[in-house]
């Protein structure tokens, strides 16, 4: 079933969140854009030289056709040319335009009748006699053999929006940015055109090799000035005369991007980011204009939920919010997301939406590591994930990872390639944190690590826990500062059941908990799953929830080595099961105990290799 679009969906408060959600110019906006299309025609037309007084003036959509009434069929006529020129694709009305402005060598803005048909005819538009007494009798000046085709063209350019003129902007100084002094020529054209971007659809007789031609033909000496810098007004010449085959402001806008390599989702935040940043600051948003940008975007927004997005974006903890940023977040296109697949506005979404959305987000997510995902942001286990949860749980950050997987063909990583990621992660990671990292991960001791198995090792979740309290940087934490974040990880953890977590994980060289010895034995993941049996919150497994928690941790285990782990604390036969007090002070005894299974393991493959005479390569 198709989720109903919610009414936050489209637009919040007349701001297009993604590309998707981009509409065209209301009803009342046309004369505003008649005006500015009108005012860039003149602008352009004078730039090759062609000075005119001639203009269409706006009339309203509401209005019907009146045979009687001269402008409106001049309009009409316009269209019925326009509507011919453009069925030989998008640059069908700019060489028509071209070849006008190339004929009239006075400059005068003005043809002779059968001049101007004849460059119709060369167009492919061929005028009927009665079309013809039609053209003369809208379209000539006061010598009744000349047609005024500058009056002709402007009757057919009322659609240059906002939007449009706004994404054709950032496209120009996006390119001029590498540029020698800001000058963009010819070649960057060339060098920085997408010529996927001219498909069939946009030119029907375009062969596809001959794509990046076909866009640089309208880029000729002819078209630019003799030092063949492309100024402000040739590149916006070009774009005003594809804008007229684009019926929509979101295929225009895409198209204009995409040519450039411009994420259309990016410039869409990047100009919501910038309406709410100040002008000598347009690349970073303080804490206050941040939120309020939030909330002026949508006026439901928590303060929960505003803390959460500050906090997910802020990713560096300098105090505000850097325009990349809140590009590489992706998050209005998040936003977006959970609005449109939270049909009773709920402010969450089950496990099988979840799947959808991530889906969404990356259509290569496998449906075994969208549920990873789910599974590492449902942390109260009430099976629906909240916006707030997804930003609170470094979903974001986890999505940025699974890109790094996904590039590569095995999907998995090597101890190696993980560690140059958490060294990318995070340079201030030394190599004994990192090693300890990595056996956090790899617990199943393969020597490589899936998209998965990074997700259930919750060490984004840990590190960022630790780093919450590890404020000057220093990779440990005193007793003290321990117990504070043992407390931010359960406020109902009592004295002893801290001190026993405590001994597990200090260095008893200097009494502090250090970053490696936090991550191996990772206590969060250890503390998760316990509580994930504990469905009573009694702090207390009985023996079948514990042996069904071993099974969790230890995927890989068979269930006779399931069985020998849990004897370690559990005998076998009784149904005494253990406490977390318990399951803390014996988990070093509990991980010997899997670690010995997994060398007698390796042992007896070596000795089943050497029998036959085979060498057993260990990653």
């Amino acid at each position: 079933a198709v989720p109903r679009r919610s009414a936050r969906v489209s637009q919040l408060h007349g701001i297009a969140l993604t590309a998707a959600d981009m509409m065209d110019p209301a009803k009342e906006e046309h004369p505003a854009n008649h005006e500015r299309s009108q005012r860039l025609f003149r602008q352009i037309l004078a730039h090759r030289g062609i000075y005119s007084t001639s203009r269409a003036p706006c009339i309203s959509r509401d209005l019907d056709v009146n045979a009687d009434d001269e402008e409106h069929r001049r309009y009409e006529f316009t269209k019925v040319i326009f509507n011919k020129l453009k069925m030989r694709g998008i640059h069908g009305i700019r060489h028509f335009r071209m070849i006008c402005i190339h004929t009239d060598t006075g400059e005068t803005g003005t043809l002779s009748a059968r001049t101007f048909e004849g460059v119709l005819s060369q167009c492919g538009v061929r005028l009927v006699d009665t079309q013809y007494e039609q053209m003369l009798q809208l379209f000539t000046t006061e010598d009744d053999e000349t047609i005024d085709y500058v009056r002709l063209l402007a009757h057919g350019f009322s659609n240059w929006s906002e939007q449009r003129h706004r994404v054709v902007e950032e496209a120009y100084d996006e390119l001029r940015k590498g540029c020698p002094g800001g000058f963009l020529d010819a070649s960057a054209i060339e060098r920085k055109f997408d010529p996927r971007v001219l498909t069939k659809a946009l030119i029907p007789d375009l062969v596809e090799h001959e794509a990046a031609q076909e866009f640089l033909n309208q880029w000729s000496d002819g078209n630019l000035a003799a030092d063949g810098i492309i100024r402000w007004h040739d590149f916006l010449d070009y774009y005003l005369d594809v804008s007229l085959s684009f019926n929509t402001d979101q295929e225009f806008c895409n198209f204009a991007c995409k040519s450039w390599g411009i994420n259309p989702d990016d410039w869409l935040a990047t100009q919501i980011f910038r309406k709410y940043a100040s002008e000598d600051r347009e690349e970073a948003l303080p804490p206050e204009d941040f939120k309020r940008m939030l909330y002026e975007l949508d006026d439901t927004t928590t303060e929960e939920e505003a803390d959460a997005w500050y906090s997910a974006m802020d990713e560096d903890n300098n105090g505000e919010v850097s325009l990349p940023e809140f590009l590489s977040s992706k998050v209005l296109k998040v936003k977006r997301l959970f609005d449109k697949f939270d049909s009773n506005d709920e402010r969450s979404v089950g496990k099988e939406t979840m799947v959808q959305i991530l889906k969404h987000l990356n259509s290569s997510i496998s449906d075994e590591e969208a549920e990873a995902v789910y599974c590492y942001a449902d942390l109260d286990n009430n099976g629906d994930v909240s916006f707030c949860e997804f930003l609170e749980n470094n979903l974001l950050q986890l999505l940025h990872i699974f890109d790094d997987f996904d590039r590569r063909r095995s999907r998995s990583f090597s101890e190696a390639d993980m560690k140059q990621l958490l060294r990318r992660l995070d340079p201030g990671l030394d190599d004994s944190d990192m090693k300890h990292i990595y056996k956090a991960i790899d617990v199943d001791g393969s020597g490589s690590i899936s998209f998965v198995e990074f997700c259930e090792s919750h060490v984004l979740r840990a590190q960022a826990l630790f780093d919450r309290y590890d404020i000057n940087r220093s990779r440990s934490l005193t007793q003290f500062k321990f117990r504070e974040l043992l407390m931010d990880l359960d406020n109902s953890l009592t004295s002893q059941q801290m001190e026993a977590i405590y001994q597990l994980l200090m260095d008893q060289n200097d009494g502090k908990v250090h970053l490696g010895g936090f991550l191996h034995p990772n206590i969060v993941k250890i503390k998760m799953l316990f509580d994930k049996y504990d469905r009573d919150r009694s702090r207390y497994l009985d023996s079948v929830e514990f042996r069904t928690m071993l099974k969790d941790i230890y995927k890989q285990a068979t269930d006779r080595e399931i069985e020998a782990i849990a004897e370690v604390v559990c005998p076998m036969g009784g149904e005494q099961g253990l406490s977390f007090m318990t399951y803390i002070q014996r988990f070093k005894d509990i991980q010997r105990k899997y670690d010995g299974i997994q060398l007698a393991k390796k042992r007896k493959a070596r000795e089943k290799a050497k029998s036959k005479g085979l060498v057993l390569i260990e990653e």
